[in-house]
């Protein structure tokens, strides 16, 4: 039996608002990595015909979320996958409020810890 979760779209709008306008480069290339690292295999098998293809399925989410208008669908998706706390909690982990206060244009993902329940990285 499958819940259906519910999303407080008032939180949605509160958070985009929240967002630095550049920084969702960031924010897109932070929950899509999560996104990928939370997904079973059979969905990176439907995004990419093959079952373990992580980074191609990253990228064929990251162009997907690539334009504008879907920053409102990346918050929204991830928030269904992944849980609300989970997604702001990554979010205040990548420290956007850098990209207004220090002029920085580069997202360190390195520095965001791994959402609860994330795959383990290969090395």
């Amino acid at each position: 039996m499958t819940q259906t979760q519910i999303i407080d779209l008032d939180l949605v709008d509160k958070t985009i608002t929240l967002i630095p306008a550049q920084a969702w480069s960031c924010v897109r290339q932070v929950i899509v990595t999560a996104l990928v690292d939370n997904m079973p295999g059979s969905v990176i098998e439907r995004i990419t015909g093959t079952y373990d293809d992580f980074d191609q399925a990253e990228q064929c989410l990251f162009a997907f979320y690539e334009l504008p208008e879907k920053r409102y669908e990346l918050i929204v998706d991830a928030f269904k996958i992944m849980g609300a706390v989970n997604v702001l909690e990554l979010l205040d982990s990548a420290q956007l409020e850098r990209f207004i206060d220090n002029g920085v244009s580069e997202c360190n993902s390195s520095a965001v810890p791994p959402v609860q329940g994330e795959r383990a990285q290969d090395d």
